[in-house]
């Protein structure tokens, strides 16, 4: 069964789509700077003991002790499944991302 998206468009939906930009103004999670740190409310629990990592890009929830990607966060507050999140995901995904194959050289 030939795979519909490529590793590298999975690791760039996963990396490059800043999580707390994606969390407060595409996904509409309510959210807020606590301690100096990005909190939201945890689509699972409805807690605000969460944090994200911007060197990882990833969210926490410390109470439910689930790491989320952006692709996760889709599935669960938009209720999709896997190929229709990833496909929710592509327009916010920047023009000029790095880690991609170089451009072959003529």
């Amino acid at each position: 069964m030939k795979r519909r998206f490529t590793g590298d468009e999975l690791f760039k939906l996963r990396n490059f789509i800043p999580i707390d930009r994606l969390i407060e103004d595409n996904l509409n999670i309510p959210s807020k700077q606590s301690e100096g740190f990005f909190r939201f409310l945890c689509p699972l629990c409805n807690e605000f003991q969460t944090a994200t990592n911007p060197a990882t890009n990833l969210a926490r929830c410390f109470l439910c002790e689930r790491n989320f990607n952006p692709i996760d966060l889709v599935m669960i507050v938009k209720k999709m499944g896997f190929v229709e999140s990833v496909n929710y995901l592509k327009p916010f995904l920047p023009p000029q991302t790095p880690h991609g194959p170089a451009p072959e050289s003529k």
